[in-house]
């Protein structure tokens, strides 16, 4: 849990230290009966989530317990209220105060598919389920690296991360043309390298295939002109979605109001670290 954050305050001062808090009095030994919680590695990269508290879970590792994704909020812990402390009693009371604020919030975003952090979650899944790393193999990762050893396919996410893609909504990829410009494909440079590409020339397919594919626009062709306005009337409001297909979207409730994403949502795409760093920062 954060502990500047005002859900430890409003309505109800929470106790804390230091934003550590038990809600529950006892740990769930059964499956079912603990809760819901979400791999940090798959939401942390999203316009649309705010990370409100996290901590072990039975389940897993580090992950989740209370989320906001545009309106809704996830509050993760199962029991009922005897099963809960007096701390996690006012907790639950301030995360329903907390909801009823965010009801006017949009849902920029749909989950279609993992972010490119995801499979991280499945490698640590599969040091405790080691029948797992065959399954992440066979339904995630690209061909030729069927041999791939644990270590192996965590070291080919770090160095092919910022080139990652989905394109079936579940397997994998490594975007060549984005590695051979050595320019991540969800920073809005690779977009304005693919349409220079086009004014002098150069590249032109790949160019062309990469604005189709990153932002689903397939009437300018390989014009310059009318890609570059394209980009100039957006350019502000443009964010990268991974977990709607790895495509470039643009907020449009930002653009009505004529307020860049980054300055209305206090986030960038350009860092697809960002949110969660940021956070842990803040405790």
């Amino acid at each position: 849990m954060q502990s500047k954050l005002e859900i430890l305050t409003k309505p109800l001062s929470v106790k804390n230290d230091n934003g550590t808090i038990k809600v529950l009095k006892k740990r769930a030994k059964e499956q079912e009966q603990m809760g819901e919680s979400l791999t940090l590695d798959s939401i942390i990269n999203s316009i649309d989530a705010e990370v409100i508290a996290t901590g072990d879970n039975a389940k897993g590792g580090y992950r989740s317990a209370i989320i906001r994704h545009g309106r809704y909020v996830l509050w993760g812990f199962e029991g009922s209220v005897s099963d809960m402390t007096d701390d996690g009693k006012r907790l639950f009371i301030n995360t329903v105060f907390y909801t009823s604020r965010c009801s006017d919030l949009p849902v920029l975003e749909k989950r279609n598919n993992g972010t490119r952090d995801e499979l991280f979650g499945g490698l640590e899944y599969a040091k405790r389920v080691p029948g797992y790393l065959n399954t992440i193999k066979d339904l995630y990762l690209p061909e030729g690296i069927e041999k791939y050893r644990h270590k192996d396919i965590e070291d080919w996410l770090i160095k092919n991360r910022p080139y990652l893609r989905v394109d079936d909504g579940r397997r994998y990829l490594v975007d060549e043309f984005a590695k051979s410009l050595k320019i991540p494909n969800h920073k809005k440079e690779f977009l304005e390298k693919c349409i220079d590409n086009l004014k002098v020339r150069a590249d032109i397919q790949q160019s062309v295939d990469a604005l189709i594919r990153y932002t689903g626009i397939k009437d300018f062709g390989d014009s310059f002109e009318q890609w570059q306005n394209w980009y100039d009337t957006n350019k502000d409001f443009l964010y990268f979605s991974d977990c709607e297909g790895f495509v470039f979207k643009i907020d449009q409730q930002a653009k009505e109001k004529n307020v860049p994403t980054e300055k209305l949502r206090n986030w960038s795409s350009e860092n697809i670290d960002y949110r969660f760093q940021e956070d842990q920062k803040n405790k």
